[in-house]
């Protein structure tokens, strides 16, 4: 059975119902990163509260190719609700510390903690805004799914030609989407379409629980011969290219709070 009340049934058990995610971008140095980590945790938990739009989120490492350290994935029922969350979140953190009732030392260590990480955070960051809405069709779950556990993820973003988003929606159902459910190596499949920001037309996730897992698949359709539909797929497209992540921490959807994978 599908273990879907843990801390990282958020990015699949949440985008079932989430309309709206808000990708950002962040290169911390490598020297950094396990830093950034505990400071992203322990800001994100001090940000919860029962007024926050926010639905859940994940947190994913990247592994090969882009330029950036991490990719944070916020889910919002609406484009309304993520412009509301920002100023929630804010006020949520300042009373959160305002309640610890620090005495100055442990008060200056927290304004130092907080500056280092909206430095680590904002430098060279970038944002974009996507949409799943519609989009059902594309979305699959496997029996065995456990978001409990880090997941290898391939992110494909597509650029698709004027009018030939059909082409494109009916390619990847007959197509990649239908290799994922029968090779017995994907748990899970996802698309989102471009809302606000620079960033492509289309992105779909396919999510493995291992890179062994990955690399079979990969194997597997590598010399496979392009039928029909495939062709007709890739004549749709304009432009493509891929990115290989890792989910390594998540909001709970119920409680809110985040947590890194052990």
């Amino acid at each position: 059975m599908k273990n879907l009340i843990t801390v990282f049934c958020l990015f699949i058990g949440v985008s079932l119902f989430a309309q709206v995610v808000n990708i950002t971008y962040v290169t911390v140095p490598r020297e950094e990163a396990d830093q950034f980590l505990i400071l992203h945790e322990k800001f994100s938990n001090l940000s919860v509260s029962e007024e926050r739009t926010l639905q859940g989120g994940g947190l994913f490492a990247h592994a090969f190719a882009g330029d950036y350290s991490f990719a944070i994935y916020d889910f919002y029922a609406s484009a309304e609700d993520l412009v509301k969350d920002a100023d929630l979140a804010n006020n949520t953190l300042q009373a959160n510390i305002k309640a610890m009732n620090l005495d100055d030392e442990d008060q200056k260590q927290m304004t130092n903690d907080y500056r280092t990480y909206t430095r680590m955070y904002a430098d060279n960051h970038s944002d974009q805004i996507r949409a799943s809405e519609g989009l059902e069709d594309l979305m699959y779950e496997s029996e065995s799914l456990d978001w409990s556990t880090k997941k290898v993820v391939v992110v494909s973003k597509y650029e698709v030609k004027w009018g030939k988003n059909k082409d494109f929606f009916d390619g990847i159902v007959d197509g990649s989407l239908k290799n994922l459910k029968e090779s017995g190596q994907g748990v899970a499949h996802f698309a989102s379409r471009h809302l606000f920001g620079a960033g492509s037309d289309w992105h779909t996730y396919q999510f493995f629980d291992t890179w062994s897992d990955f690399a079979a698949f990969e194997e597997a359709n590598i010399s496979v011969e392009m039928d029909d539909a495939g062709k007709k797929f890739w004549s749709a497209i304009e432009g493509h290219d891929d990115e290989i992540l890792v989910l390594i921490g998540g909001h709970d959807p119920v409680t809110k709070k985040f947590s890194l994978a052990k």
